[in-house]
This record gives structure tokens, sequence and C-alpha cells, in this order.
């Protein structure tokens, strides 16, 4: 698989938002990490920010303190060409990152020293295919196993207990899709033990293939049956008993009640394919009562109005995001990479709303 379609296709191979009301005037910065290269996750920690970078292989540090993204010393060169999905977690005293490479199907351990650098501790392999949404749960870490276009996806365990030897602790596959096609495991959600999983498919039929299934964390066993969902799911985000996944094809944002895992109900769906902005979702942050989305093709994040799950409604719109294909909240700031070649690292202020 070409990293290019990795960069991009991690979202886009499953593949619009409707008119704004108002644009905001926001304080919004951005920095380019490298000339080469796609930004792919971002994550927040104390005052630093870390970005992985594909193609080159990298991790770059920033501090954001002061409102703006100041580099910190060189970016970490990862024994892998793809990074993606990072966490970090407090282990016995230490920061301890989580790395997901792609093309090495391998989850990296890094120490996270107090400048904001990072140093290796240690790396598990028999991972194929993990894509970039894991999770953090203590000391575990949750992966997303993308599968085959003959095997279906999963999700692995990986206990980082011990952080110089991180080891797999169980693997669960998520079931083949009401045609008895392949499910494919992309992002993960979790919610009062229950993984969430958004599972793309490209088998046919496409409109009844691609489906969000849920896995107990404890047992790693599937619940219930899978929800159906329109073609090409992406990314998903939980508030309270709502899980909110966007559609890239549908050019939708569907609430989800999973207030019982066993069995999921749809409360609403809210269609972005209207007017003449369209829009192309993949990453989804919740922040209170509003969503946020990114739409990938348009270059533009949406406000959504989640106030009423049964009844969403798009806000506002922040232009000028290109590819918004990762974002993550850090106190009063939403951070978002552009995935294409070359690309940036936005910062957007929301005291300036």
């Amino acid at each position: 698989m070409a990293r290019g379609w990795l960069a991009v296709g991690l979202s886009m191979f499953l593949a619009g938002c409707g008119t704004p009301n108002a644009f905001w005037i926001q304080q919004l910065t951005s920095v380019t990490p490298a000339p080469t290269g796609t930004p792919n996750s971002v994550i927040a920690f104390g005052r630093f920010e870390f970005v992985s970078v594909q193609g080159t292989g990298q991790i770059f540090t920033y501090n954001i303190s002061s409102g703006t993204q100041a580099p910190v010393g060189k970016p970490y060169a990862t024994p892998c060409a793809d990074p993606s999905g990072m966490v970090i977690a407090n282990i016995a005293g230490n920061n301890v990152m989580a790395v997901a490479c792609y093309d090495t199907g391998s989850l990296l351990t890094l120490s996270v020293n107090a400048d904001g650098s990072l140093s290796a501790l240690g790396s598990v392999g028999g991972l194929p295919m993990p894509f970039p949404g894991i999770l953090l749960d203590g000391t575990d870490v949750l992966v997303p196993l993308f599968g085959g276009a003959s095997g279906n996806g999963g999700i692995a365990k990986v206990s980082i207990a011990t952080p110089a030897s991180p080891a797999i602790a169980g693997m669960v596959t998520l079931s083949s899709p009401a045609s008895g096609g392949v499910a494919n495991a992309e992002y993960l959600a979790l919610a009062n033990g229950f993984i969430y999983v958004t599972a793309g498919s490209e088998s046919n039929p496409l409109g009844s293939s691609s489906t969000v299934q849920v896995v107990n964390e404890a047992t790693l066993a599937l619940v219930g049956s899978p929800l159906v969902v329109p073609h090409s799911p992406q990314q998903i985000a939980i508030s309270g008993n709502v899980a909110y996944v966007t559609l890239f094809d549908a050019a939708e944002l569907v609430a989800i009640d999973i207030a019982n895992p066993a069995s999921l109900q749809t409360l609403g769906t809210l269609s972005l394919a209207v007017g003449n902005q369209g829009c192309h979702p993949v990453p989804v942050a919740v922040n209170g009562g509003y969503a946020y989305v990114g739409c990938y093709a348009e270059g533009l994040i949406e406000q959504v109005d989640i106030s009423d799950p049964a009844q969403m409604g798009v806000s506002r719109n922040i232009p000028e995001i290109s590819s918004p294909q990762r974002m993550v909240l850090s106190g009063d700031d939403l951070l978002v990479t552009d995935g294409s070649s070359g690309g940036k690292v936005y910062q957007i202020d929301f005291n300036e709303f």
C-alpha cells in the first residue's frame, strides 16, 4: 500500500456539509512540520503538542503554552516510515508515549522527557495494519487493526505496563457485515467499559456493508449485532450516551444511542450535502453542546449543534483549514492536522469565537 494512499486514504478510500450560517473570525495559527511527508495524528500533553508525519517517519514536538506552536528541539526519527496514532500514559511517574507504526505493523513505546523530547523504550510487532485511531485506558493501548480485502479487521489490546517491553494482551476479530463481506476496523472510542469501532467495508452491497460494532473491553468479546450505517464511516466521538460518527460518502453525521451497547440505535442523521459548500467529513471532536466536523475535501471545519442529537444542525464554519484529517481538543484550543503532503498543523483558539 502506497504511503500517499495511507496518508489520505486512511480516511478517503472508503469514501458533502451544509452552507454555514456565518463564518467565525478566530485566532488561527499554523506550522508546517516538514516540506515532505504528511501530518497524520496530533495529541496534546501538558504544554506540548506532538505531531506524527508519515513518509518521513518523524514525530514533531511543539510548545503550545504561549498560544502558538513553537518547535521544540529536533523531530524524533522513528524506526518506521509511517507513524500514526499516539497516546501518552503516566506509568510509575514516567510519561510514556505509544505510537502505532502502520508500515511495520508495530507499536512503539517512547519516553516523553520533561523538555518534550522523545527517546526510545521498546516495541512490539504482530499488529497487522494498525490504524491511527488508537486509545489509551490505564496502561492498555487499544489498537484498531484494519484488515484487508479478504479478512476482517479487529482490535488488539497492548499492555504498556512495562514500557520497555510492551506486550499484546489479546485480540478480537470484527463480525462480517450482513452481506457476508469484509469489515475493516478504523477508529475507536471508549465508554463505560465498551469499545466502539467504525467498521468500513468495500463489500457489496456498499449501502449495507459498513457498520459500527461494539466490543467488551475486559473480555474482548463482540457485543450485540453490528449497527449498519451508510458507506464509509470514518471517525467517532462519544459524549454521554451518544456516539457521533462521520460518514464520508454519505456526507452525513450520525448520532447513535449507546445506552445499551448490545442494541445500538440511530438517534438522528444530519445531512451535510446541502448548499453550495458541501462537506466530506472525516474527523470529529465533541466539546459541550457542539461537535466539530472536519470537511476533508472542502478545507473547513463545521460546528454542529448537538444539544438535541435527534435534531442536529450546522451552526458555523471555520474556513481555510486544508484537508482536515485528525483533530484534538486541548484546553481552549482545537488542534488539526492537514492530511496532505507538506501539510500544516492548525491551532484554533476557541476564546476568539
